[in-house]
């Protein structure tokens, strides 16, 4: 009884034992001496992992095929039982079985030699661990293996220095961080590679970089300012960093150019409603007369030669005063010449007509005008062409003869003639006199010593003149039309200014200045090298009226040659390395510059022309190019 209840025990006891391990064993499925076409199948597996070194031609599981197997059990860490059950059946045919080498398949590590690990390397070149320009072999060597590990550590992976299949299929991926521990396919600032050239010439062909602009292989600062420039442009949020997906967009038809966003101060149809009338061009005021004559591009030292052509060229402006000493604050019309009508300072971080905007409705050019009309005067700018442009409302009623053509009733304006047929009309019509109490403020805008050269000496239209004729052609205008006021009697008690909107931006930057004042009479003229300055236009402008122009500035009087004044003078520019290029205010097109650079002296035109030379000069980006 005793015996059977031990029996009893020891069985209950195992059978506990089995039901605590339910998976302690596997079912075999083959072993020696089995026989089918599944052991052919598992022969053929092993033969391809190198367990054979042929393949079998038999389906027997015989002695040598259960050493084999003990042999794969050994690589890959198991029991050496050399049967198969369950779970080494799946193993066998498994991505993670290791060969007789003791790899898993697919993998890679020091010592191979095959296309495989060219293209891995080749990879590895997109993301930054092999240098672009060095040559890649199809063999895995020790610098590769260093490199691998190094993706490892920057991947947050287990460094092995071998490449597994799983390994492989992420680095081929864009979930790899390159060198930079960067996303793969995403390019920042500091990197470096062919790729990055070609999305550099991309963006170059889109005009945020200058086309004359060498391109090379970083991503530097500039880069990441254009990236953000080409962001904003295009709607994106301006982080300077370039995505594969952003990398798509730019490189497709999508992309916009530099230049090509939405300009809301451009206001093009409603520059074309607003032009400047000529009706009273060739008529002065019987009660008083402010003129003036600017002759653009007119530099100072182009006095020199004129002087050598034409001797006696300024005999009939004996009256003036020739100041030789005046800096025209500003190279370039646009600026220049609202500068002068609403002594506005130009702002190179506004877009152009958000600057005229700014300037014809200031403070000081409401100041201007309110005070020329209480005093009796009308107020008129004649010039051809579109620098009306940067007139629009805020200048109606401030400037008498502009047009606002919107307005019910307007009438069509007269022609302005301000080039070689301005002198044919005048001598056609010569001056009339208005019988007025109104006085006049005349501001006459001739091309005069500005390419092209078109016309003679004598003031007629003549191709390929030289620029000493053309300027003496335009003199020859002026002399023309104070003869006229002559006639009138209108001349002596006149005020009569010549200057030019700026000078010569490649030579002397100064401009010519000669004053008559009402009752001003000379043997010869006189000169004064006091330091003025289109700064002290209005202000003069308001003095030669008898206005108070405390309120505003200075004017030329407010100088004498003994003072020593720091001026400055500024010009558009192009820097390829600096800054991108933007839009234009003239065309819509993209603008010629994007440098706004401005020169500071103390003394004369030779003093300016040294700093120029030197390139002494302080620069800012330009909002937009006037053309």
């Amino acid at each position: 009884m005793k015996a059977c209840k031990r029996i009893i025990s020891v069985v209950l006891v195992f059978c506990l034992m089995l039901s605590l391990m339910p998976f302690a064993f596997a079912e075999v499925l083959y072993k020696e001496g089995d026989s089918s076409e599944e052991v052919k199948k598992i022969k053929d597996r092993m033969f391809d992992l190198g367990y054979y070194n042929t393949k079998s031609s038999h389906n027997q599981f015989n002695a040598t095929m259960t050493e084999r197997v003990k042999l794969l059990q050994k690589m890959n860490d198991l029991e050496q039982t050399g049967v198969i059950d369950e779970e080494l059946y799946a193993l066998i045919f498994s991505d993670a079985c290791r060969d007789k080498n003791g790899r898993i398949q697919g993998e890679l590590r020091q010592g191979d030699n095959n296309d495989r690990v060219l293209a891995l390397k080749k990879r590895m070149q997109e993301l930054l661990y092999f240098n672009y320009g060095v040559s890649m072999s199809s063999s895995y060597n020790t610098t590769m293996t260093e490199r691998v590990k190094q993706l490892q550590k920057v991947n947050g992976l287990e460094e092995t220095g071998i490449v597994t299949k799983e390994l492989y299929d992420f680095i081929m991926s864009d979930n790899c961080l390159n060198k930079n521990g960067k996303l793969s396919g995403m390019m920042v600032e500091g990197d470096s590679s062919s790729k990055i050239r070609e999305l550099k010439l991309r963006m170059q062909e889109l005009l945020y970089f200058d086309p004359d602009a060498s391109m090379g292989n970083a991503f530097n600062e500039t880069m990441t300012q254009r990236v953000k420039l080409l962001q904003e442009t295009n709607g994106f949020e301006p982080t300077g960093v370039v995505s594969k997906e952003l990398y798509n967009f730019i490189m497709s038809d999508d992309c916009l150019k530099c230049g090509d966003w939405h300009d809301p101060y451009y206001q093009v149809e409603a520059r074309e409603n607003y032009a400047l009338d000529g009706e009273k061009l060739f008529s002065l005021s019987e009660s008083g007369n402010v003129v003036v004559f600017v002759i653009d591009y007119f530099a100072n030292n182009y006095m020199k030669s004129l002087l050598r052509a034409y001797p006696n060229i300024m005999d009939e402006f004996k009256d003036f005063t020739f100041y030789t000493n005046c800096d025209p604050r500003y190279i370039g019309t646009y600026p220049s010449i609202t500068h002068m009508l609403t002594g506005a300072e130009f702002d190179p971080s506004l877009m152009v007509a958000e600057w005229f905007q700014q300037a014809w409705s200031s403070d000081k050019a409401n100041y201007l005008y309110d005070t020329i009309h209480s005093l009796g005067y009308e107020f008129r700018y004649y010039y051809y062409s579109a620098i009306s442009n940067g007139m629009k409302a805020e200048a109606v009623g401030k400037v008498d003869n502009l047009i606002d053509l919107t307005v019910e009733g307007a009438k069509s304006p007269e022609p302005i003639y301000s080039y070689a047929n301005f002198m044919e009309q005048l001598q056609k019509r010569g001056l009339t006199k208005d019988q007025t109490d109104k006085k006049y403020i005349q501001m006459i805008h001739l091309r005069g010593a500005h390419a092209p050269y078109t016309v003679d000496a004598n003031g007629n239209e003549k191709e390929d003149a030289s620029r000493d004729e053309n300027i003496a052609g335009y003199l020859k205008m002026i002399k023309t039309y104070m003869e006229e006021m002559k006639r009138l009697g209108l001349y002596d008690d006149a005020t009569i200014i010549v200057t030019a909107d700026h000078g010569d931006k490649d030579a002397n930057m100064q401009v010519v200045y000669f004053i008559k004042e009402a009752g001003e009479t000379h043997e010869e003229m006189a000169e004064n090298a006091a330091p003025i300055s289109h700064d002290d236009f209005p202000g003069t402008l308001l003095h030669v009226i008898g206005g108070d122009y405390s309120q505003y500035g200075t004017s030329i009087y407010d100088w004498s040659e003994d003072d020593k004044r720091e001026r400055t003078c500024s010009v558009v520019g192009r820097d390829a390395n600096v800054y991108p290029l933007g839009s234009s205010y003239s065309d819509k097109g993209i603008g010629s510059h994007n440098l706004w650079k401005t020169y500071t002296y103390t003394g004369d035109g030779d003093d300016l022309v040294k700093i120029q030379k030197r390139n002494k000069y302080s620069h800012v980006q330009l909002k937009q190019s006037f053309n």
